[in-house]
Protein backbone atom coordinates (compact mmCIF):
# COMPACT_ATOMS: atom_id res chain seq x y z
CA UNK A 1 0.00 0.00 0.00
CA UNK A 2 1.31 3.43 -0.92
CA UNK A 3 1.33 6.19 1.67
CA UNK A 4 1.53 8.63 -1.22
CA UNK A 5 -1.79 7.61 -2.72
CA UNK A 6 -3.95 7.10 0.38
CA UNK A 7 -3.98 7.91 4.06
CA UNK A 8 -6.13 6.30 6.76
CA UNK A 9 -5.96 9.25 9.13
CA UNK A 10 -7.22 8.59 12.65
CA UNK A 11 -7.95 5.00 11.58
CA UNK A 12 -11.36 5.55 10.08
CA UNK A 13 -10.96 2.05 8.65
CA UNK A 14 -9.53 -1.11 10.20
CA UNK A 15 -5.91 -1.48 9.15
CA UNK A 16 -6.26 -5.23 8.71
CA UNK A 17 -9.24 -4.77 6.43
CA UNK A 18 -7.30 -2.29 4.32
CA UNK A 19 -4.36 -4.67 4.09
CA UNK A 20 -6.71 -7.33 2.70
CA UNK A 21 -8.68 -5.06 0.36
CA UNK A 22 -7.09 -6.76 -2.64
CA UNK A 23 -9.06 -9.90 -1.77
CA UNK A 24 -12.47 -8.21 -2.01
CA UNK A 25 -14.93 -8.56 -4.89
CA UNK A 26 -14.83 -4.79 -5.37
CA UNK A 27 -11.10 -4.88 -6.09
CA UNK A 28 -11.71 -7.18 -9.04
CA UNK A 29 -14.68 -5.30 -10.53
CA UNK A 30 -14.53 -5.39 -14.32
CA UNK A 31 -15.28 -1.72 -14.98
CA UNK A 32 -12.50 -0.17 -12.88
CA UNK A 33 -10.04 0.14 -15.76
CA UNK A 34 -12.74 1.63 -17.99
CA UNK A 35 -13.41 4.33 -15.40
CA UNK A 36 -9.70 5.01 -15.00
CA UNK A 37 -9.26 5.56 -18.73
CA UNK A 38 -12.29 7.86 -18.81
CA UNK A 39 -10.83 9.95 -15.99
CA UNK A 40 -7.45 10.10 -17.74
CA UNK A 41 -9.23 11.55 -20.79
CA UNK A 42 -11.05 13.98 -18.51
CA UNK A 43 -7.73 15.03 -17.04
CA UNK A 44 -6.37 15.70 -20.54
CA UNK A 45 -9.27 18.10 -21.10
CA UNK A 46 -8.62 19.73 -17.73
CA UNK A 47 -4.98 20.29 -18.67
CA UNK A 48 -6.07 21.89 -21.94
CA UNK A 49 -8.36 24.17 -19.96
CA UNK A 50 -5.45 25.14 -17.71
CA UNK A 51 -3.38 26.02 -20.77
CA UNK A 52 -6.10 28.46 -21.86
CA UNK A 53 -6.27 30.16 -18.45
CA UNK A 54 -4.21 33.13 -17.33
CA UNK A 55 -0.78 32.16 -16.04
CA UNK A 56 -0.86 31.32 -12.35
CA UNK A 57 -4.66 31.07 -12.20
CA UNK A 58 -6.32 27.91 -10.89
CA UNK A 59 -9.86 26.58 -11.00
CA UNK A 60 -12.25 28.32 -8.62
CA UNK A 61 -14.64 26.39 -6.40
CA UNK A 62 -17.45 26.50 -8.96
CA UNK A 63 -15.09 25.73 -11.84
CA UNK A 64 -13.69 22.74 -9.94
CA UNK A 65 -17.21 21.48 -9.35
CA UNK A 66 -18.27 21.95 -12.97
CA UNK A 67 -15.17 20.96 -14.92
CA UNK A 68 -13.91 18.13 -12.72
CA UNK A 69 -15.80 16.88 -9.67
CA UNK A 70 -19.23 16.53 -11.30
CA UNK A 71 -17.63 14.69 -14.23
CA UNK A 72 -15.75 12.36 -11.87
CA UNK A 73 -19.04 11.47 -10.20
CA UNK A 74 -20.68 10.81 -13.58
CA UNK A 75 -17.87 8.50 -14.69
CA UNK A 76 -17.97 6.70 -11.35
CA UNK A 77 -21.65 6.02 -12.01
CA UNK A 78 -23.44 8.11 -9.39
CA UNK A 79 -26.74 9.85 -9.84
CA UNK A 80 -26.38 13.16 -8.03
CA UNK A 81 -28.10 16.46 -7.36
CA UNK A 82 -26.46 19.84 -6.91
CA UNK A 83 -26.87 22.32 -4.03
CA UNK A 84 -29.93 20.67 -2.46
CA UNK A 85 -31.88 22.63 0.13
CA UNK A 86 -30.85 21.27 3.55
CA UNK A 87 -33.44 20.37 6.21
CA UNK A 88 -34.38 23.45 8.21
CA UNK A 89 -33.13 25.81 5.51
CA UNK A 90 -29.65 26.32 7.02
CA UNK A 91 -27.72 27.65 4.01
CA UNK A 92 -24.39 26.92 5.69
CA UNK A 93 -25.30 23.21 5.62
CA UNK A 94 -26.16 23.08 1.90
CA UNK A 95 -24.13 20.29 0.23
CA UNK A 96 -22.46 20.94 -3.11
CA UNK A 97 -23.48 17.46 -4.26
CA UNK A 98 -25.80 14.78 -2.89
CA UNK A 99 -24.92 11.30 -4.14
CA UNK A 100 -27.36 8.50 -4.96
CA UNK A 101 -26.67 4.90 -5.90
CA UNK A 102 -28.86 5.11 -8.99
CA UNK A 103 -31.65 7.04 -10.66
CA UNK A 104 -34.38 5.05 -8.92
CA UNK A 105 -33.13 6.08 -5.48
CA UNK A 106 -33.01 9.72 -6.59
CA UNK A 107 -36.52 9.63 -8.05
CA UNK A 108 -37.85 8.04 -4.87
CA UNK A 109 -36.41 10.97 -2.92
CA UNK A 110 -37.76 13.78 -5.10
CA UNK A 111 -41.04 14.26 -3.26
CA UNK A 112 -39.10 14.94 -0.06
CA UNK A 113 -36.78 17.73 -1.20
CA UNK A 114 -35.85 20.02 1.68
CA UNK A 115 -36.59 17.26 4.21
CA UNK A 116 -34.38 14.72 5.95
CA UNK A 117 -36.30 11.99 4.14
CA UNK A 118 -34.76 13.18 0.87
CA UNK A 119 -31.27 12.58 2.20
CA UNK A 120 -32.21 9.22 3.73
CA UNK A 121 -32.13 7.86 0.17
CA UNK A 122 -28.61 9.24 -0.43
CA UNK A 123 -25.22 7.55 -0.07
CA UNK A 124 -23.43 10.72 0.96
CA UNK A 125 -22.94 14.47 0.64
CA UNK A 126 -20.02 16.45 -0.75
CA UNK A 127 -18.25 19.70 0.04
CA UNK A 128 -16.06 20.92 -2.82
CA UNK A 129 -13.20 23.41 -2.54
CA UNK A 130 -11.14 25.20 -5.24
CA UNK A 131 -8.58 23.13 -7.15
CA UNK A 132 -5.49 24.11 -5.19
CA UNK A 133 -7.20 24.75 -1.83
CA UNK A 134 -6.00 23.12 1.37
CA UNK A 135 -8.35 20.57 2.92
CA UNK A 136 -6.97 21.45 6.35
CA UNK A 137 -7.59 25.19 6.54
CA UNK A 138 -9.29 28.00 4.66
CA UNK A 139 -7.53 31.11 3.45
CA UNK A 140 -7.43 33.97 5.95
CA UNK A 141 -10.22 35.82 4.10
CA UNK A 142 -12.72 33.03 4.83
CA UNK A 143 -15.54 33.91 7.22
CA UNK A 144 -16.43 31.30 9.83
CA UNK A 145 -14.53 28.30 11.22
CA UNK A 146 -11.10 27.89 9.66
CA UNK A 147 -11.24 24.12 9.14
CA UNK A 148 -13.14 22.82 6.06
CA UNK A 149 -13.82 19.61 7.99
CA UNK A 150 -16.16 21.67 10.18
CA UNK A 151 -18.32 22.31 7.12
CA UNK A 152 -18.56 18.69 6.02
CA UNK A 153 -19.41 17.67 9.58
CA UNK A 154 -22.18 20.28 9.71
CA UNK A 155 -23.58 19.07 6.38
CA UNK A 156 -23.47 15.43 7.50
CA UNK A 157 -25.32 16.23 10.73
CA UNK A 158 -27.89 18.49 9.09
CA UNK A 159 -28.80 15.95 6.42
CA UNK A 160 -28.45 12.83 8.56
CA UNK A 161 -26.36 10.90 6.02
CA UNK A 162 -23.63 8.50 7.11
CA UNK A 163 -20.89 9.65 4.74
CA UNK A 164 -19.43 12.96 3.64
CA UNK A 165 -16.73 13.73 1.09
CA UNK A 166 -14.44 16.75 1.22
CA UNK A 167 -12.45 17.37 -1.96
CA UNK A 168 -10.52 19.93 -3.96
CA UNK A 169 -10.72 17.67 -7.00
CA UNK A 170 -7.24 16.25 -6.42
CA UNK A 171 -7.44 14.98 -2.84
CA UNK A 172 -10.57 13.21 -1.67
CA UNK A 173 -11.43 12.67 1.99
CA UNK A 174 -14.20 10.41 3.27
CA UNK A 175 -15.74 11.14 6.69
CA UNK A 176 -18.23 9.07 8.70
CA UNK A 177 -20.99 10.57 10.82
CA UNK A 178 -19.80 8.92 14.05
CA UNK A 179 -16.34 10.53 13.86
CA UNK A 180 -16.72 13.52 11.51
CA UNK A 181 -16.97 15.85 14.51
CA UNK A 182 -13.37 15.00 15.39
CA UNK A 183 -12.34 16.61 12.07
CA UNK A 184 -9.23 14.40 11.95
CA UNK A 185 -10.64 10.93 11.25
CA UNK A 186 -10.96 10.27 7.54
CA UNK A 187 -9.77 8.16 4.62
CA UNK A 188 -7.97 10.17 1.96
CA UNK A 189 -6.91 9.30 -1.58
CA UNK A 190 -4.92 11.56 -3.89
CA UNK A 191 -6.85 10.92 -7.08
CA UNK A 192 -4.38 12.69 -9.35
CA UNK A 193 -1.43 10.66 -8.09
CA UNK A 194 -3.45 7.45 -8.36
CA UNK A 195 -4.46 8.28 -11.94
CA UNK A 196 -1.07 9.42 -13.15
CA UNK A 197 0.87 6.61 -11.47
CA UNK A 198 0.12 4.34 -14.42
CA UNK A 199 -0.67 1.60 -11.89
CA UNK A 200 -4.24 0.29 -11.96
CA UNK A 201 -3.90 -1.00 -8.39
CA UNK A 202 -3.22 2.53 -7.14
CA UNK A 203 -6.43 3.74 -8.76
CA UNK A 204 -8.34 0.87 -7.20
CA UNK A 205 -7.87 2.45 -3.76
CA UNK A 206 -9.93 5.37 -5.03
CA UNK A 207 -12.57 3.40 -6.91
CA UNK A 208 -13.24 0.78 -4.24
CA UNK A 209 -14.04 3.47 -1.66
CA UNK A 210 -15.47 6.45 -3.58
CA UNK A 211 -17.60 4.66 -6.20
CA UNK A 212 -21.33 3.85 -5.84
CA UNK A 213 -20.27 0.22 -5.38
CA UNK A 214 -17.90 1.13 -2.55
CA UNK A 215 -20.38 3.37 -0.74
CA UNK A 216 -23.58 1.55 -1.64
CA UNK A 217 -22.79 -2.13 -2.15
CA UNK A 218 -21.50 -4.52 -4.80
CA UNK A 219 -22.85 -7.90 -5.88
CA UNK A 220 -25.43 -7.88 -3.04
CA UNK A 221 -22.74 -7.45 -0.38
CA UNK A 222 -22.73 -4.95 2.45
CA UNK A 223 -20.93 -1.79 1.27
CA UNK A 224 -17.16 -2.08 1.51
CA UNK A 225 -16.90 1.14 3.51
CA UNK A 226 -19.12 -0.39 6.21
CA UNK A 227 -17.11 -3.60 6.25
CA UNK A 228 -13.89 -1.63 6.69
CA UNK A 229 -15.21 0.81 9.30
CA UNK A 230 -13.18 0.81 12.53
Amino acid sequence: MSEQVFRNHGQLFEEQGLSEIGNTAEWGASRIDEVRHALLELNNRREQLFEEMEEGKQLSELETQYHWVSAVFRYLGFTFSIAEQPPGGDESARPDFTLFYNGDDFRNALNHRGEREFFSQALGVVRCLPWDASLDEYESSHEGPNNPAYDIDRIIRSTGVNWGILTNGQEWRLYHRETSGLFSTYFQVNLMEALLSGDLNQFKYFWTIFSPEGLGGFESQEPLVHRLLH
